[in-house]
């Protein structure tokens, strides 16, 4: 063989591996796929505008249309349609896929295709497709379809007919009111327990205020949780609308008696309606109901009564109860004053932790808890709300600032190169009448708000109320001896070395080793619950001198020796025991852990009643 001829042949193998492999084998790979078995193949639920359902051979026509992404009926009325409903039933279609199929029919009515079930029409990019859907078939698990411009007949699974209207009332939109994409700054509620009640929402902070019957806060988070209720609120049934007639404001269908009215304005208008339902009477029989209408779209709808019970109810219970209204997180500083106080600022660091500075320029960390415990009181201390204004508030003891109980402003949290803007402004006073009561005026200086004294007593008014608990720390083996003194008696521990406890020769006690030094540990690492005292002034409330018991710790740090004392009073009325230590040249009055004292420091750091020192 020559060298053309291989060469020839060499091509010839290259064309035929060529055609197998880009021609023939394409094709019998397609020849193995499975057949597309959808019913309307290609089709594309988002290019869809348009849809029209034929019920009972056209009798009836369901069409609805799809503008801006929103889906409308119109026919046989006009009306907003659910378009979550509608693209269901779209993405069930492009889905749907056919079991088996009929070529041919000899007779087309025995399958229900010449007076059709329904007719479905659908505009696709200005083509219409339609589909009609026949009988089921005699087991009734199976339907029989036909595409337009096929004489061929399709066996599906009939689950796509629970997905396709009867009447345009199926098709209808059960919201009964979009609250969350229409805007309104007010709100105003007109029942039988309520001639007028106003709201205004802040467009900034989008919190609520009550400017009718009264001025006042209201409570935005109830207010919030309400309004939800309304937005979930659907419509349960659509009762037959025989009238057309406007009534007095322009709302058409037949007007029910109202029980309730809420009416959403755009702005501070009283004609700008955004949104308003009128509610009615119950539907006989039906006490869990109530029929209602709207703006738009017309006609009479059953609802459920339950969201709207707080609507009819007092306008008190829309005030808003809380001391403070705003997030803790919101809060950059507190000034605190009052009569006969002395004035400290509480100021959020650019590190997070807060700093606490007295007037006289003394200054600590505050401690993280006390902190937290102080911003939620001011959020979470419930006031009773004044109901009318108060033009003399000298009976409240809230005519002067600097002669008010306690004085709070506080601050947001400082902007860049800007003072920070004040948030609240709150007096407290006590009342010349009323000494038990602590009356509080907020921002609007009208009204005369009321708190209890346990709440009020929650609220710090010294600086050194809110530094940092811990008291001292030290390491239990740091300690080489331990001087008790109780009601005029003494008691002397020496660790020896052979890091045992030991007592003064002729002593009748016997040291616990393992309980001391568990006792040691847990004071090593004291805290103090709440600070009670600072200084020197009134020691006698705190029962020092009647108790008469004092520890005093030597500890060897480094090479160096220290000495930390604790006195013990009486129990607090939370029945942590007062206890005092010295810091800083000054004395600091705390609340001991009550289970610290009573199960570890009387039993094994006390003189009991039974100690005589031999003699």
């Amino acid at each position: 063989m020559n060298t053309k001829s291989t060469g020839l042949l060499l091509a010839a193998a290259v064309l035929l591996f060529a055609f197998v492999y880009f021609v023939e084998r394409p094709i019998r790979q397609a020849a193995l796929l499975p057949p597309n078995r959808r019913v309307l193949p290609g089709l594309d639920p988002a290019k869809i505008t348009s849809v029209q359902v034929q019920v009972g051979g056209g009798a009836r026509r369901i069409r609805a249309e799809k503008t801006n992404q929103l889906w409308e009926l119109t026919q046989p009325d006009s009306y907003p349609a659910s378009g979550a409903l509608i693209e269901n039933l779209l993405q069930a279609l492009a889905q749907w896929e056919w079991q088996s199929s009929i070529d041919h029919p000899n007779a087309w009515d025995q399958y229900g295709l010449v007076q059709d079930q329904f007719t479905l029409l659908l505009e696709e990019n200005g083509q219409e497709r339609t589909l009609k859907i026949g009988r089921l078939s005699p087991g009734g698990d199976q339907v029989y379809l036909n595409a337009r411009g096929s004489d061929q007949i399709l066996v599906a699974n009939p689950g796509v007919l629970q997905l396709i209207p009867t009447n345009q009332l199926q098709w209808r939109d059960p919201v009964v009111l979009h609250l969350a994409g229409t805007p309104f700054q007010r709100l105003q509620v007109h029942s039988t327990n309520v001639e007028l009640m106003s709201l205004e929402v802040d467009p900034a902070s989008l919190l609520w205020k009550m400017t009718r019957p009264i001025e006042a806060r209201a409570d935005s988070p109830r207010i919030n949780a309400w309004l939800a209720q309304l937005q979930a609120l659907r419509v349960q049934g659509f009762p037959p609308d025989n009238t057309q007639e406007m009534d007095p404001a322009g709302v058409p269908g037949p007007p029910p008696t109202q029980q309730l009215v809420l009416t959403f304005l755009r702005d501070a208008s009283e004609t700008n309606k955004a949104l308003e339902l009128q509610v009615g009477t119950s539907p006989a029989g039906r006490t869990n109901l109530a029929y209602a209408r709207r703006l738009q779209p017309p006609g009479l709808i059953e609802i459920d009564k339950a969201p709207l019970l707080p609507w009819e109810g007092d306008w008190i219970n829309f005030l808003d109860r809380h001391l403070l209204s705003l997030s803790p997180g919101l809060i950059g500083s507190i000034e605190v004053s009052g009569g006969g106080l002395e004035t400290f600022t509480a100021q959020k660091t650019a590190d997070g932790p807060w700093r606490v500075t007295s007037a006289g320029g003394e200054t600590c960390l505050a401690d993280d808890l006390l902190m937290q415990e102080w911003l939620s009181a001011l959020t979470n201390i419930q006031v009773v709300p004044g109901l009318s204004p108060v033009a003399d508030k000298s009976p409240y003891g809230l005519d002067k600032p600097a002669s008010a109980l306690l004085h709070y402003q506080l601050f947001y949290a400082r902007s860049a190169g800007q003072a920070n803007p004040l948030m609240a402004d709150l007096l407290f006073g006590r009342g010349t009448n009323q000494p038990p009561k602590i009356f509080e005026l907020g921002n609007d200086e009208k009204y005369v708000n009321s708190i209890d004294l346990e709440q009020f007593d929650r609220l710090p008014n010294a600086w050194w109320e809110l530094r940092d608990r811990a008291i001292w720390h030290f390491q239990s083996n740091e300690v080489v001896a331990i001087d008790l003194h109780q009601l005029g008696r003494h008691l002397r521990f020496t660790r020896d070395t052979n890091n045992q406890w030991t007592l003064p020769p002729g002593s009748l006690l016997v040291p616990v080793q393992a309980a001391i030094e568990e006792t040691l540990y847990r004071l090593g690492q004291l805290r103090a619950i709440y600070w009670s005292g600072y200084g020197e002034d009134h020691l006698e409330r705190f029962g020092f001198d009647r108790t008469d018991y004092q520890i005093a710790f030597e500890i060897s740090k480094n090479g160096q020796m220290e000495t930390n004392t604790i006195q013990f009073g009486q129990p607090s009325p939370y029945l942590h025991p007062y206890a005092s230590v010295m810091r800083d040249g000054r004395r600091l009055v705390f609340e001991f852990p009550v289970d610290l004292f009573s199960n570890l420091v009387t039993r094994h750091l006390g003189l009991p009643s039974v100690y005589r020192p031999r003699q």
